[in-house]
């Protein structure tokens, strides 16, 4: 048995305030994304599950797009390469099968912040 307290746990991603559990065989990972975060077409080598709590989240995978609002969970087979828009402030849960999870520390952070700055150059 072991407890744990997303309170005293740090950040683990640039972009979005992620924070991280792990017990033997599963991760749970708290994720808060600012709207127009998204993240890069990407796959794990273990099932993921992602329950929205609050705001909306689109996800593209198999050619098809998926928008998951609060109370609605997308789950995500092993080996599916996938990527994520946040529609609206986001916060989620991220349940994958795995002791340790790929996003905890990835080569790069996929998250790519949204910066309206970005946007303006055309105005």
């Amino acid at each position: 048995m072991k407890f744990s307290d997303f309170n005293e746990v740090k950040n683990v991603s640039r972009y979005n305030r992620k924070k991280l559990l792990s017990s033997q065989s599963m991760t749970v990972v708290m994720v808060e994304a600012q709207k127009g975060t998204s993240e890069l077409p990407h796959s794990h080598d273990h099932e993921q599950a992602v329950l929205v709590l609050r705001g909306a989240w689109r996800f593209q995978m198999k050619g098809q797009e998926f928008t998951v609002r609060a109370n609605q969970m997308l789950s995500i087979p092993a080996q599916t390469e996938h990527s994520a828009l946040a529609l609206e402030d986001t916060v989620a849960v991220d349940i994958c099968a795995a002791e340790q999870h790929d996003r905890i520390a990835p080569p790069e952070d996929r998250a790519i912040p949204f910066d309206a700055d970005q946007y303006l150059w055309g105005v």
